[in-house]
Protein backbone atom coordinates (compact mmCIF):
# COMPACT_ATOMS: atom_id res chain seq x y z
CA UNK A 1 0.00 0.00 0.00
CA UNK A 2 2.85 2.39 0.86
CA UNK A 3 4.56 1.66 -2.43
CA UNK A 4 1.42 2.24 -4.50
CA UNK A 5 0.52 5.50 -2.73
CA UNK A 6 4.10 6.78 -2.77
CA UNK A 7 4.75 6.01 -6.43
CA UNK A 8 1.31 7.26 -7.41
CA UNK A 9 1.83 10.61 -5.70
CA UNK A 10 5.32 10.87 -7.19
CA UNK A 11 3.89 10.35 -10.69
CA UNK A 12 1.19 12.95 -10.07
CA UNK A 13 3.77 15.48 -8.85
CA UNK A 14 6.09 14.74 -11.77
CA UNK A 15 3.35 15.21 -14.36
CA UNK A 16 2.07 18.40 -12.73
CA UNK A 17 5.57 19.89 -12.65
CA UNK A 18 6.15 18.84 -16.25
CA UNK A 19 2.99 20.70 -17.28
CA UNK A 20 4.10 23.79 -15.33
CA UNK A 21 7.54 23.70 -16.94
CA UNK A 22 6.01 23.51 -20.42
CA UNK A 23 3.76 26.48 -19.63
CA UNK A 24 6.72 28.48 -18.27
CA UNK A 25 8.79 27.67 -21.35
CA UNK A 26 5.97 28.86 -23.59
CA UNK A 27 5.65 32.07 -21.55
CA UNK A 28 9.42 32.65 -21.78
CA UNK A 29 9.29 32.12 -25.54
CA UNK A 30 6.55 34.74 -25.78
CA UNK A 31 8.43 37.22 -23.56
CA UNK A 32 12.19 36.50 -23.57
CA UNK A 33 12.95 39.66 -21.58
CA UNK A 34 10.87 38.48 -18.61
CA UNK A 35 12.16 38.30 -15.03
CA UNK A 36 14.88 35.85 -14.03
CA UNK A 37 14.52 33.18 -11.42
CA UNK A 38 16.02 34.38 -8.12
CA UNK A 39 18.95 31.94 -8.23
CA UNK A 40 19.74 33.00 -11.82
CA UNK A 41 20.21 36.61 -10.72
CA UNK A 42 23.75 37.45 -9.67
CA UNK A 43 22.54 40.37 -7.56
CA UNK A 44 20.15 38.17 -5.61
CA UNK A 45 22.80 35.51 -5.00
CA UNK A 46 25.30 38.15 -3.87
CA UNK A 47 22.73 39.76 -1.53
CA UNK A 48 21.89 36.40 0.05
CA UNK A 49 25.60 35.69 0.56
CA UNK A 50 26.16 39.10 2.15
CA UNK A 51 23.23 38.88 4.55
CA UNK A 52 23.19 35.17 5.36
CA UNK A 53 26.53 33.80 4.19
CA UNK A 54 27.13 30.57 2.35
CA UNK A 55 24.72 28.73 4.64
CA UNK A 56 21.87 31.00 3.55
CA UNK A 57 22.70 30.38 -0.09
CA UNK A 58 22.79 26.62 0.49
CA UNK A 59 19.44 26.78 2.29
CA UNK A 60 17.92 28.67 -0.62
CA UNK A 61 19.28 26.13 -3.10
CA UNK A 62 18.02 23.28 -0.89
CA UNK A 63 14.59 24.92 -0.88
CA UNK A 64 14.59 24.66 -4.68
CA UNK A 65 15.28 20.92 -4.41
CA UNK A 66 12.08 20.21 -2.50
CA UNK A 67 9.71 21.40 -5.22
CA UNK A 68 8.57 19.78 -8.42
CA UNK A 69 10.49 16.93 -9.99
CA UNK A 70 13.18 16.59 -7.28
CA UNK A 71 10.40 16.25 -4.70
CA UNK A 72 8.74 13.57 -6.85
CA UNK A 73 12.04 11.66 -7.01
CA UNK A 74 12.44 11.93 -3.23
CA UNK A 75 8.93 10.65 -2.58
CA UNK A 76 9.31 7.79 -5.07
CA UNK A 77 12.65 6.62 -3.71
CA UNK A 78 11.63 6.93 -0.07
CA UNK A 79 8.40 5.01 -0.66
CA UNK A 80 10.36 2.22 -2.37
CA UNK A 81 12.84 2.08 0.51
CA UNK A 82 10.12 2.09 3.17
CA UNK A 83 8.09 -0.58 1.36
CA UNK A 84 11.18 -2.77 0.91
CA UNK A 85 12.10 -2.36 4.58
CA UNK A 86 8.61 -3.26 5.71
CA UNK A 87 8.52 -6.26 3.36
CA UNK A 88 11.82 -7.54 4.72
CA UNK A 89 10.65 -6.94 8.29
CA UNK A 90 7.42 -8.87 7.63
CA UNK A 91 9.36 -11.73 6.03
CA UNK A 92 11.66 -11.95 9.04
CA UNK A 93 8.81 -11.83 11.56
CA UNK A 94 6.87 -14.59 9.78
CA UNK A 95 9.81 -17.02 10.05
Amino acid sequence: MILVIGLGSAVVLWRAQDKLEREEAAARADNPSGPLAPLDSGKHVRDVEIYYGKAGLLMEQADELFHGKPLAKTIGISSMLIATGLFLLAARVSE
